[in-house]
């Protein structure tokens, strides 16, 4: 069972454009492929203490995983009331708690550390996904900043690392026509899915 057919309804299938789309949502959740849905799965599952069948442990992590990809709202409050209606109440809200931290290795604050404006006082993301990690800093840069494309745009977007630090460095412009540096110590998810 691949990961396309957790989404395909019993209706005619998908344009060739949304199977495109899903496929993208897999790649980006799930990059490396099959292998990793299985290794999550039984993860998950010995996670769960296996409350919930294989089948089932399966479908919620890929669906999960796939929301964590496409939603804008990825916070921990709203993932945990999605993975309670996808786990049909069988989850306790605890248990539904250590899956979303499963998935994204958020455990605590999703950031920490300085104000951003040198490397030694870098905003630290703790996540240890991508998928999350990314949309932390920008949920940081909003909580500062305001509305991305309004009070401010992205003039530059940078990797670098120091020694076993990994970086990512932001330069933004702002609305009243000033320009700010923000680095984000992304060590805990760069290079991971």
């Amino acid at each position: 069972m691949g990961l396309f057919n957790l989404f395909k309804s019993k209706k005619p299938s998908l344009s060739p454009e949304a199977q495109d789309a899903v496929a993208k949502i897999g790649l980006a959740a799930f990059p490396g492929g099959e292998k990793q849905i299985t290794e999550e799965t039984d993860q998950l599952h010995a996670l769960l203490r296996g409350k919930l069948p294989k089948v089932t442990v399966r479908q919620l992590l890929c669906r999960t995983k796939a929301l964590l990809v496409i939603a804008e709202d990825k916070t921990e409050a709203r993932m945990v009331q999605s993975i309670r209606i996808k786990s049909e109440g069988q989850l306790t809200p605890h248990e539904c708690k250590l899956v979303y931290q499963f998935l994204t290795g958020v455990s605590g604050a999703l950031y920490d550390g300085g104000d951003g404006s040198t490397k030694e006082k870098a905003v630290v993301i703790n996540a240890t996904s991508s998928i999350v990690g990314v949309n932390a800093e920008y949920q940081w840069l909003t909580s500062r900043f305001g509305k991305q494309d309004h009070d401010w745009t992205i003039e530059m977007r940078m990797h670098g690392s120091v020694g076993d630090k990994s970086y990512e460095t932001f330069v933004i412009n702002l609305a009243n026509e000033s320009s700010t540096t923000i680095h984000f110590d992304i060590s805990s998810f760069y290079g991971r899915s």
